[in-house]
């Protein structure tokens, strides 16, 4: 009788730890950030307040304040 109750006691433990009994929730979430800066110098990543577009190219003198492609 010891045995019957000891092999269906081990049988009902190694179903519990065999199967899993949870679900796993993956969520992915994307990240988007803005930067947006004034053209100054030295700022190849500025965005150009004009016309709102990134700058392509780095202004070419420390007094110049914005991108040589968008100046007047």
């Amino acid at each position: 009788m010891k045995i019957k109750l000891l092999l269906v006691f081990g049988f009902v433990v190694s179903a519990l730890f065999a199967t899993p009994n949870f679900e796993e929730n993956t969520k992915k979430t994307s990240l988007t950030v803005e930067t947006n800066y004034d053209c100054n110098y030295s700022q190849c990543q500025a965005t150009a307040k004009s016309t709102g577009k990134q700058c392509k190219h780095c202004v070419s003198k420390d007094g110049d304040l914005y991108c040589w492609q968008h100046k007047k």
